[in-house]
């Protein structure tokens, strides 16, 4: 059996967590592989245990109501862990029911990259990169005003990320023509550049790629060095997720070192 102890640790190294490589629709917990997507999502079509099912039925024998369709809803860039569905769980379950596609996509001229804070569960979360000639795979949420409204809530919580609009862009998401616009999390203290550039988040795939890639265990440990922490890496982890005041200490250390996000078609608004 795992212990408390080892399951913290472990949670840690698994950012960004796994991702089902399919389109799929978030409901209420469960991730359902979309086999087709209009503006009313009750008439989308999802796979279950390999039969294709309309997606109002399923809703309807969950007591769950018409959802908001595709056309009222804000599409948000999830390439860290808003992609994983075991993790839009612990988001969302506080909250109620929630309904919203989850929708693979390619995003050209950035990367994913680990930005310069400590997440609370000891993770050195993601953020963007300007990067010309890349094209990564990540997803796009399409999230009505509840769910972009909760989603706020968990990333705005320690005034981590910024919210706003990416423009002049070329994003190409499953199911849909392709986007020039689309809104996105932002970290707010940019990325670490140990060796005076980002390190990609070895997780998410990537062609024509220009930053070096590393591992989540690798970024810990990049970080640790980075502040000077000596120690074990579990024992590194342990700290940040069970002082916050520690983990605060340790982010705005990373801040001082950080490389800012820059692009100029990015404007931040207001959630």
């Amino acid at each position: 059996m795992t212990s408390p102890d080892t399951a913290l640790v472990e949670t840690a190294k698994r950012y960004p967590f796994p991702r089902p490589g399919y389109s799929f629709l978030y409901v209420d917990g469960e991730a359902w592989r979309l086999n087709s997507l209009g503006d009313a999502l009750e008439d989308a079509e999802v796979d279950v245990d390999g039969q294709i099912v309309r997606v109002g039925t399923l809703l309807r024998q969950r007591g769950i109501t018409a959802p908001t369709p595709l056309s009222q809803r804000t599409p948000v860039l999830a390439y860290g862990a808003n992609a994983a569905p075991e993790r839009l769980r612990r988001k969302f379950a506080p909250v109620g029911p929630a309904v919203f596609p989850v929708l693979e996509a390619r995003l050209h001229g950035f990367d994913i990259v680990h930005a310069a804070h400590i997440s609370s569960y000891g993770a050195v979360p993601a953020t963007l990169a300007a990067s010309p000639g890349t094209a990564c795979h990540i997803a796009v949420t399409c999230l009505d005003t509840r769910a972009l409204a909760r989603m706020h809530e968990t990333e705005f919580r320690r005034h981590t990320y910024l919210f706003g609009q990416l423009r002049n862009i070329r994003l190409e998401p499953d199911l849909l023509p392709p986007m020039e616009t689309v809104s996105t999390y932002v970290g707010g203290y940019g990325y670490i550049a140990p060796e005076g550039a980002p390190l990609a988040l070895a997780a998410i795939r990537a062609e024509g790629r220009r930053f070096r890639t590393c591992s989540q265990t690798e970024a810990l440990q990049a970080i640790q060095a980075m502040l000077g922490v000596p120690g074990p890496l579990d024992d590194f982890i342990r700290e940040a997720v069970d002082d916050e005041a520690v983990r605060q200490e340790r982010t705005a250390r990373l801040r001082a070192q950080a490389q800012p996000f820059t692009y100029a078609d990015f404007t931040p608004v207001a959630p």
